[in-house]
């Protein structure tokens, strides 16, 4: 039972990092901006000769490939003024070398994300009241463990770029597709080792802010600041984070950036439960004075005057009081604890749905570009 435990444990730390990189990964494909920066910063359009407009065409192509169901990329742009195939054959077989290494990374994602959802609700349902510390643990170490991956990356692309893409090209595919000319492979002209190696930072950086400040929190959690604080500091968060998401829904409203609005929308409001239920959980300050001091080294209590005939009836409603108010926290706890486990199950459904509802989409899409 241990080593299940402990298997189980292990998986989850591992998953968190995982989660956020291929998390970030989806971002950096699937951002716009990133495209037409790389055009401009490389010069693309003097380097191969295509207008800045097809090249910005070209992108949204491509992303529109890694988010549909379509075995091969059909690019066509107009060059000197004709519409022609932009890639040749071993460009278009090493896109789908591309596609589905992207997919399956997506697949990893899926996976993990539903380990993750189903695993808190599991462990609250056997240990409401000693699995909230083991999960900040554990959400500790993952971001850790983040952070640390990050920083091996970062540092091996820092010193030595080409040659970790070398190796990564090694690992990730087993033809030599991948091996383009510029001279001749517009694929490898539009998309310069200097575009891979902005993607890397940019996705590193992402990684980096949403490991330090997950590790933030839980070690925040665990040293048990003010819960009051917490709450309104989460609230606050969320509030930001919902209106940067419909921001970005608004300014790129491609397939992905739902998804992404869906993400962030449900990650603050889990986040929001659980300063909430935290929060009911704090003990109330005393509402009596505290005891002064009369400037004599003296301390005058105002229990000190009271008759000591009334003193065990006061600490009798003391403890009832106190009783009460454990009762309240504990079930406030016990429902916190059921809302959680039904809002993760319920989610996990739709993150199960999602790939269904992303391939519906394409094929209508598809259907409406045929007709």
């Amino acid at each position: 039972m241990l080593i299940i435990k402990g298997l189980a444990f292990a998986a989850f730390v591992l998953a968190i990092p995982l989660f956020l990189v291929i998390m970030n990964l989806r971002v950096v494909v699937n951002t716009p901006l990133l495209y037409s920066y790389g055009f401009d910063q490389y010069e693309i359009e003097r380097v191969t000769g295509i207008e800045r407009n097809e090249l910005l065409s070209t992108g949204k192509q491509i992303r529109d490939y890694f988010n549909d169901e379509e075995r091969w990329l059909d690019v066509r742009v107009r060059i000197r003024g004709e519409l022609v195939p932009l890639y040749n054959t071993t460009e278009i077989l090493h896109m789908w070398d591309v596609k589905a290494l992207i997919r399956t990374l997506y697949n990893v994602q899926l996976i993990v994300g539903l380990y993750i959802l189903l695993l808190i609700p599991a462990g609250l349902a056997i240990a409401p009241r000693a699995f909230p510390r083991v999960l900040l643990r554990l959400v500790a170490w993952g971001a850790g463990l983040t952070l640390a991956i990050v920083f091996v990356a970062g540092l091996l692309s820092l010193t030595g770029f080409s040659q970790t893409f070398y190796v990564f090209h090694l690992i990730a595919f087993t033809n030599d597709l991948w091996q383009l000319d510029p001279a001749r492979d517009f694929l490898i002209a539009m998309f310069p080792e200097g575009f891979f190696f902005d993607a890397t930072m940019v996705l590193a950086g992402l990684t980096v802010i949403q490991g330090l400040w997950v590790l933030y929190l839980t070690l925040g959690l665990l040293k048990k600041f003010p819960a009051s604080t917490f709450f309104k500091i989460t609230v606050v968060q969320a509030v930001v984070l919902i209106v940067a998401a419909l921001f970005i829904l608004r300014v790129f409203p491609d397939g992905f950036f739902f998804e992404a609005v869906m993400i962030v929308t449900v990650a603050s409001v889990t986040q929001v439960l659980v300063a909430l239920v935290l929060w009911m959980r704090s003990p109330k300050k005393a509402r009596s004075a505290p005891d002064s001091d009369d400037g004599r080294g003296r301390k005058a209590s105002a229990s000190a005057s009271r008759p000591i005939a009334f003193s065990g009836r006061s600490q009798g409603k003391s403890e009832q009081h106190s009783d009460s108010h454990s009762q309240r926290a504990a079930r406030a706890e016990s429902l916190a604890n059921y809302v959680f486990i039904g809002y993760s199950v319920i989610e996990a459904g739709l993150l199960g749905l999602m790939p269904v509802l992303l391939r519906r989409r394409s094929s209508q899409e598809g259907g409406s570009a045929a007709h």
